[in-house]
């Protein structure tokens, strides 16, 4: 692999002693290297189009890692995204774009290295590879990579995480309230029945007779919003009383099932 690599290299820089190819460089490594790793301009730094290169570098970099991190730390602060998704969806696809004509140069031989002008020799096959290329860029940008739709991508992640915890703490609470209540025929604290308080996005607040629960995000539902689980006894047995958030928003979004508990 090295001694292949080596030479595609040195054909790169040094061209043919023979008259065809004394213009001409090898194109092989190029245009893989325009495939593989074409979004991230590697192609364009090694033939010499370091503008070019940092071109495709920055807007890969803006729209796969930049955009959706800000968008999930506006929708964690409970803001509008103003389009950023699309924004990153437009990006990734122009890149793809760019690439693709990158590689259709080479494949055509017209692909020149920007430092001593010599052009890459392309093939018939460099063309076919190119256009599955496109194909499967444009395919994945579209079904696939959720470039154009990154904050519902991040809303319906960030929900099943949120509902997943509080529906995780709520049902710790109970469970254990509920092996106290069967021993000691009483509502214990959260120090007597040995419930951590510590929950990622709600705090959880011992009422000693109950627990309230302090919502700490913006996202969807308004930052302090809560909710309230008194303890009653029916008959003997121990039952529990929701009071939810004023905020239907709060109850849309972050269902608390008490019927599994």
């Amino acid at each position: 692999m090295y001694f292949v690599l080596e030479e595609e290299l040195f054909n790169m820089t040094t061209p043919k002693c023979d008259e065809k190819n004394k213009e001409t460089f090898k194109g092989t490594l190029i245009f893989w290297l325009c495939q593989i790793m074409g979004e991230l301009g590697v192609h364009c730094f090694i033939s010499g189009k370091t503008l070019r290169g940092l071109l495709y570098l920055s807007m890969t970099v803006i729209s796969c890692f930049t955009i959706p991190v800000a968008v999930s730390f506006v929708m964690f602060l409970g803001k509008r995204t103003y389009g950023l998704d699309l924004i990153a969806g437009i990006m990734i696809l122009v890149v793809a774009v760019l690439v693709f004509i990158d590689a259709w140069t080479i494949a055509n031989g017209r692909y020149a290295n920007k430092v001593n002008g010599k052009k890459y020799r392309g093939g018939l096959w460099m063309k076919i590879v190119a256009i599955l290329g496109l194909a499967f860029n444009l395919t994945y940008v579209f079904f696939g990579g959720d470039f154009f739709n990154i904050s519902e991508t991040i809303s319906n992640e960030l929900k099943t995480r949120v509902v997943t915890v509080l529906n995780a703490g709520v049902s710790d609470y109970l469970e254990k309230q509920g092996l106290f209540f069967d021993k000691e025929h009483q509502i214990g604290s959260f120090e007597q029945i040995g419930f951590a308080s510590y929950f990622k996005y709600f705090e959880f607040i011992d009422l000693n007779a109950g627990l309230k629960i302090s919502y700490k995000l913006h996202f969807e539902c308004p930052n302090q919003s809560t909710w309230t689980i008194t303890p009653s006894i029916v008959d003997g047995k121990l039952k529990w009383d929701v009071t939810e958030p004023e905020d239907k928003r709060c109850s849309e979004n972050f269902p608390l099932n008490l019927n599994e508990k």
